[in-house]
């Protein structure tokens, strides 16, 4: 595997966890709102559909997390296997 492409991946699981936390803070805000004592209805149904989607988000988010973790892992040791041994004596 080359440095660009171990970059890529790098970049691309931050991005993944970039999306996890504005998944979450986004429930933390539809939390704070729905708590509010000046929500009608609509607004709650509203917020409640939105907190659905966001922790629906944050699933598949966490999903993509774990198969780039695994792919990397196994990726890496392909490449320790098959890097020659330097410096033996």
């Amino acid at each position: 595997m080359g440095i660009n492409e171990k970059n890529e991946r790098r970049e691309l699981l931050d991005a993944v966890a970039d999306a996890g936390r504005l998944a979450r803070g986004l429930d933390q805000l539809l939390e704070s709102l729905a708590h509010a004592d000046q929500l009608d209805p609509l607004d709650v149904e509203g917020i409640l559909a939105l907190r659905s989607i966001s922790e629906r988000c944050a699933e598949r988010i966490e999903d993509a997390e774990r198969i780039l973790e695994a792919q990397n892992e196994v990726l890496y040791a392909e490449e320790r296997t098959s890097s020659p041994i330097c410096c033996e004596s």
